[in-house]
């Protein structure tokens, strides 16, 4: 048999493998002799019919919020950021949040985490996805068949899809799901059983017909309908088919329609995948209701029901509540756990609590779950015999992410590409933005003749150079850096890449822009206001161009990894750049300024632009016409003895602004690295 399953292993034609049972199954993963070769290890790992069943449990769940001396240093880091953005936090509920919760999921049903705002609902999905916790503090138990499951296991063996749906709109539905595939499936896979692996999940979620269909943005370009997104979320999490599914709210902005469908999705792929889906939801209709094989209702933080919709109309009407007819089920169930205005305690819903603890049922589940409490970690018991065990020891090999850095690398590169060149804003207007402002600055100073009276509007050109070339480029940076943070949280946050393979692959592709966009500048401007007449002083020109365009949207990166948020980089930045374009050279002397300024000139970054600038156009030049007999600049060299300005600088300005760039951007880098650890 052995040989049969190295070789269903190692060629099949789906990602999932047709073993008779799991034991078949486990017995690949225990021999030895297959683990180690490490990539068909990964490969195995990264099979979820390679995997038993999951089942999930939970006891005595209990959830506080912490104090200000618990939460750590992040934590406080985080708030003085909103002090500073002013940005709302998420509201803490203080004191006991959960309350011995306890449950279970198994594989092939689709569990609904259900109760009123303020229940508890949201906090206990956090809990067993172990996200969102840091300003929790939580014990208790929470179990994959039997077996105690850190941060990094529970992630490699579970997908979670969140309420928003975010994605690159100008990508296509099949572009997103190949590139998910890529860096989800990882280096173990061919590009074809990647591309079969997309077409059969393109397939089981009717994904088929919109393959081709751009993704879109809500209320800025027509793409894909609300229920088509929620697909799309569903596809991209489950390519790697993972035996446990967390949903957040995934009915979440649908009409009932569509809800409907969402949760009948969901519930074909727990039985066909023998998956287990947790969610949580709210106010699903009686339509929505009836589909989910169990529901598990909280009041108070405290676990009031968990079982089937019979179960719980056959609880419900043991207490003497029956279910109304023509009654949502589900609204009803509710309604009964939801505190009254004029009550201060919650007393129906600690009643109802109460009777569940102490129902056959509510023993059974609690005997159930419990019952692992005296397991070992490798899910070991003589009373789940049931259940297929297996070793927490494979869960701890391999690395976090699937694919190397260098694939990471170069699809986020591509990706980032595809989104400069599909989106018009960043491709189109910019370029004919350039053009326009070259050409109106090439007319105002149009042929400028070197002479006395013309030496302010000479210099006022460079200055207004190094200046456009900043301002066009640096808002709309930090726009769309802003725009993606989202996308990049999420992504990372589920071990898709690493921030380093991001962060690089976003500067190389839009450095493309920034270099051709100051040359069309430069290229207009030199040759319409008659500078210098030679090759390589228009060289040099081009290139403090294009070297203050990247300073400028270093700035962008450095500002916009600090405040994701742009409406507050947006009203920072300029207090930074403002004081930094007053001390460029041009409205003040450099060497007039108060010793308390003078830091101010090595870091502004306008002045080493418009000093190279400067030096480029009058180095050359040894005889000014002078109209008058009085403080006459008889040559170039005066000139820039006027504005304070040596010649031999020039290197020395070069290196700044490019070491300026690395180091803005590498701090950049440093915010963004710790914004996604503080998330996680």
């Amino acid at each position: 048999m052995e040989p049969e399953l190295k070789e269903k292993l190692l060629a099949r034609d789906e990602m999932s493998l047709d073993f008779e049972n799991f034991e078949d199954a486990h017995s690949v993963i225990e021999n030895g002799e297959y683990f180690r070769n490490p990539d068909l290890y990964e490969r195995a790992l990264s099979v979820a019919t390679v995997l038993p069943p999951m089942e999930l449990t939970w006891n005595n769940i209990i959830a506080f919020s912490k104090d200000d001396s618990e939460r750590g240093c992040s934590s406080r880091i985080s708030d003085l950021y909103n002090a500073i953005t002013k940005e709302k936090p998420k509201k803490i509920r203080r004191g006991r949040i959960l309350d011995n919760v306890f449950g279970r999921s198994r594989a092939g049903e689709v569990l609904a985490l259900m109760g009123s705002s303020g229940a508890g609902k949201t906090s206990l999905l956090n809990i067993l996805t172990q996200r969102n916790l840091s300003t929790v503090r939580v014990e208790g138990d929470v179990r994959v068949n039997g077996v105690k499951v850190g941060k990094e296991q529970l992630r490699k063996m579970s997908a979670y899809v969140q309420q928003d749906d975010l994605f690159i709109g100008t990508m296509t539905v099949m572009e997103h799901l190949k590139f998910m595939a890529t860096l989800r499936m990882g280096k173990n896979y061919s590009k074809a059983e990647r591309e079969r692996r997309v077409y059969t999940v393109m397939n089981d979620l009717g994904l088929i017909k919109c393959a081709n269909t751009i993704i879109g943005k809500p209320f800025e370009t027509k793409g894909l309908s609300g229920g088509e997104r929620k697909r799309l979320a569903f596809a991209s999490e489950i390519l790697t088919s993972p035996p446990l599914l967390f949903c957040d709210e995934p009915t979440s902005g649908l009409d009932s329609y569509l809800a409907q469908q969402i949760v009948q999705l969901l519930k074909n792929l727990a039985k066909s995948k023998n998956m287990t889906i947790v969610l949580t939801i709210h106010q699903p209709s009686s339509q929505v209701f009836e589909l989910f094989d169990k529901v598990c209702l909280l009041a108070d933080g405290r676990t009031a029901f968990l079982g089937s919709m019979l179960e719980a109309s056959m609880f419900w009407k043991g207490m003497d509540m029956d279910l109304p007819e023509n009654y949502n089920p589900g609204d009803y169930f509710i309604s009964t756990l939801t505190q009254n205005e004029k009550e201060k305690k919650n007393k129906k819903a600690k009643k109802i609590c109460d009777a569940f603890e102490a129902s056959d049922i509510g023993k059974e589940l609690k005997k159930s779950v419990s019952r692992f409490q005296h397991t070992d970690n490798s899910g070991s018991s003589e009373s789940n015999s049931d259940i297929f065990k297996f070793n927490d020891i494979y869960w701890n090999k391999g690395p976090s992410y699937r694919s190397t850095w260098w694939q990471q690398f170069t699809v986020l590169t591509k990706r980032s590409f595809l989104v400069t060149i599909r989106e018009p804003t960043l491709l189109k207007v910019k370029l004919i933005q350039t053009i326009i402002i070259g050409i109106i600055l090439g007319l105002i100073y149009f042929n400028t003749p070197v002479k006395q009276s013309t030496v302010m509007n000479i210099n006022g050109l460079l200055y207004q150079a190094a200046s456009n070339m900043n301002f066009m480029f640096q808002f709309s940076a930090l726009g769309m850096i802003c725009a993606e943070y989202p996308i990049f949280l999420r992504e990372h946050l589920s071990a898709t890449y690493r921030v380093s393979t991001y962060f690089l692959a976003k500067n190389v592709a839009e450095s493309v822009q920034y270099i051709i966009y100051p040359f069309v500048f430069s290229a207009i401007t030199y040759w319409m206001a008659g500078l210098y007449s030679s090759i390589w002083a228009f060289l040099i020109y081009t290139l403090n161009c294009i070297l203050m365009t990247n300073t400028a949207v270093s700035v962008s990166y450095f500002m916009a990894c600090i405040f994701p948020q742009v409406n507050v980089a947006s009203a920072i930045m300029p207090i930074i750049v403002i004081p930094l374009l007053a001390f460029g050279g041009f409205f003040i002397n450099q060497n007039t300024l108060p010793w308390y300024f003078m830091p101010l000139k090595y870091v502004s970054y306008f002045g080493y632009v418009f000093e190279n600038l400067a030096i480029n156009e009058w180095s050359g030049i040894d005889k000014i016409e002078c109209e008058t007999s009085r403080n006459c600049l008889e040559s170039g060299h005066e000139v820039l003895e006027s504005l304070s300005f040596h010649p031999s600088n020039l290197i020395f300005n070069t290196v700044a602004l490019m070491v300026m760039i690395v180091v803005l951007r590498f701090i950049g880098f440093l915010a963004l690295l710790i914004h996604a650890s503080n998330k996680k």
